[in-house]
């Protein structure tokens, strides 16, 4: 898997926030666009660049969610549209890919929906972090193939794509998008948000740490109930 290409960003990008997803680089989102605005949002990226930009909504949204006005998280994900499918009734079912990090430099909020200039972020690299990195990398692919994450449905297909060949930054963005429970939206927005690469692995390796002793407790919980019922 080579190095995405980060596409110029010259021109401003559909907004598209929410508050129960963060897309991150090289991981795929399925997205069932209703509401009209982003509807449009859709329609315009198809007819240019196919681009467009994933924010996650701040706590306290909800009485803006209908506006332009809700605030968001300064980190994106640029995200390009691999597959799109207009239903008869004007929805869309699209498969949206993640590209690379953005920090927002500007809105424009004139029209049906938000619209943001964008300046991708340039991971911060030392040359006295390249040991690290390549020790964090292998505890990442160790992690990867503990037994107790087999039953994830992802983690197969992953694990075919995580060769030597993959960038720490690569393996990390995979794993949180592929690994971390659904609902840890507040954890991928960290991983998203922090521009130090080893950062973004202590993140990951800590909550994957965290989750393998959660499912190893419940499956050994599983198993204690499975004897205590096959003894009566």
């Amino acid at each position: 898997m080579n190095e995405p290409i980060v596409p110029p960003l010259n021109d401003a990008l559909g907004l598209f926030p929410l508050p129960n997803a963060v897309l991150l680089p090289g991981a795929t989102l399925p997205l069932h666009i209703h509401e009209p605005r982003y509807r449009q949002l859709v329609s315009d990226a198809m007819e240019d660049n196919a681009l467009m930009a994933m924010a996650f909504l701040l706590p306290g949204y909800e009485p803006f969610y209908h506006t332009l006005l809700a605030r968001i998280h300064p980190v994106v994900c640029v995200g390009l549209i691999r597959d799109c499918f207009r239903t008869g009734d004007g929805r869309y079912f699209i498969n949206l890919v993640g590209i690379c990090r953005a920090r927002v430099l500007d809105e424009d909020r004139s029209g049906e929906y938000r619209r943001a200039w964008l300046e991708a972020i340039t991971p911060e690299k030392s040359a006295l972090d390249q040991d690290a990195e390549f020790a964090a990398a292998q505890l990442c692919r160790q992690m990867l193939y503990l037994p107790v994450f087999d039953g994830i449905e992802a983690v197969h297909k992953l694990r075919r794509m995580c060769g030597n060949s993959l960038s720490l930054e690569q393996l990390v963005d995979l794993l949180a998008a592929a690994l971390l429970p659904a609902d840890a939206v507040e954890i991928r927005q960290l991983i998203l948000g922090e521009t130090r690469i080893l950062q973004r692995a202590e993140i990951l390796i800590t909550e994957l740490q965290a989750l393998a002793r959660t499912l190893q407790a419940q499956k050994a919980q599983r198993e204690a109930a499975a004897q205590g019922g096959s003894m009566n």
